[in-house]
């Protein structure tokens, strides 16, 4: 379990703007810090000073104005890192990322079930990208099975395996976190990210910080209900959108149906995780196959109600979609979802939302696990 769940919702601190803020825009002078993030521009020397301190922050050339010329800052690059660690049915995802953003290294191997095996993974990938370990962190550890606990034995032995603290997160949340730490989203800016691997769910960012609940329980999209009197899911109610509409269910009709297995290479019982096989339902609807666009485009039309739900509920104007399915199929879902909001957005709502697919979505829990180690040393002023 991240150490800031069941916490009660809390204000960045100085610290945490003043560092999302030249993250976000990768330099800034003090002015301009106080202009982005709201603080007095003596908060905000005093802030500069101790980061500076810190090294985190160095002080790079001058900007030239009307009047003095300021002083530009941006993140040094090699002063902390943090590793993220991806779990999910086939493969673990090893990312490394630094404090601006950037991937710096990356590799997959075969799904992993033991701390140790995992430790020995990440000890290749900090070796290989030749940074200075002693700068790394922690690492973060997102288990993709979100109806299945991570195993605490598990997390005590990666922690054993490399000295280093092990921050856990579910998938959806960490994507989130990772599509704002990647694409250097504005602090200020609130988005949803949807997110669909074997099942569907979401991450909720509001001013650059997850939205969390009681527990670990927000932003589980795929048990909004679309079907009042719908089938049961496996969390007990009835009607989810991920028992009609996710990657599964998709999968299932496929199957049950002669022509659209013949369409998607799919054997009569299942022989794969769900997400590989919904992969290949999803590259037989791109290349024309009737029936597997069908049965994506009847799923889409799910999923767009629920994120209309969601938009609706949040106010947000930005919508991404992430996660190796939505990535295989974002050419049904993201119109699909777009031209749904787009209904009443500019005429009842005068808003519009943007609906994109994450650049990163193979990676964005991996990068946003470690992200959320990173953000974590931010705390304090």
């Amino acid at each position: 379990m991240s150490e800031t769940e069941g916490a009660p919702p809390r204000r960045p601190s100085a610290r945490e703007r003043v560092l999302d803020a030249i993250r976000a825009h990768e330099q800034l002078s003090r002015v301009e810090l106080a202009a982005v993030t709201g603080l007095t521009e003596a908060s905000v020397s005093t802030t500069v000073r101790r980061l500076l301190s810190d090294g985190l922050v160095v002080e790079t050339g001058r900007t030239p104005t009307a009047g003095k010329p300021r002083t530009l800052l941006r993140l040094d690059p090699g002063a902390r890192f943090a590793v993220g660690v991806h779990v999910d049915a086939t493969t673990t995802t090893l990312v490394l990322t630094g404090q601006t953003g950037g991937v710096i290294s990356r590799t997959a191997r075969p799904a992993r079930t033991s701390g140790a095996e995992l430790s020995a993974d990440v000890a290749l990938l900090l070796d290989a990208s030749g940074v200075d370990g002693r700068r790394c962190l922690g690492l973060g550890l997102v288990w993709a099975e979100r109806s299945t606990a991570v195993p605490a034995e598990l997390v005590a032995e990666l922690a054993r395996g490399t000295g280093r603290p092990v921050l856990v997160e579910n998938d959806a949340t960490a994507a989130a976190v990772g599509e704002y730490w990647v694409a250097r989203l504005d602090s200020r800016r609130s988005f949803i990210a949807l997110y669909m691997g074997s099942g569907i769910g979401s991450g909720i960012v509001l001013d650059g910080r997850p939205l969390r609940g009681r527990g670990p329980g927000a932003g589980e999209f795929g048990h909004v209900c679309v079907q009042v009197d719908g089938p049961r899911c496996w969390c007990g109610a009835r009607g989810c959108l991920e028992v009609l509409a996710g990657p599964a269910a998709v999968v299932g009709r496929a199957r049950a149906d002669a022509t659209t297995r013949a369409e998607a290479g799919l054997t009569a019982s299942p022989a794969s995780p769900v997400a590989l096989e919904f992969a290949a339902v999803a590259r037989a609807a791109r290349t024309g196959a009737p029936g597997c666009r069908a049965l994506l485009e009847d799923s889409a039309r799910l999923v767009a109600a629920a994120a209309e739900s969601a938009v609706n509920l949040l106010d947000v104007d930005l919508v991404v979609l992430t996660g190796p399915s939505f990535a295989a199929s974002a050419s049904v879902y993201g119109p699909a979802i777009t031209d749904r909001l787009s209904a009443a957005d500019a005429r009842t709502w005068h808003r519009e939302v943007t609906v994109t697919v994450s650049s990163a979505a193979a990676t964005a829990s991996a990068t946003g696990a470690a992200a959320l180690v990173l953000q974590q040393h931010n705390l304090g002023d």
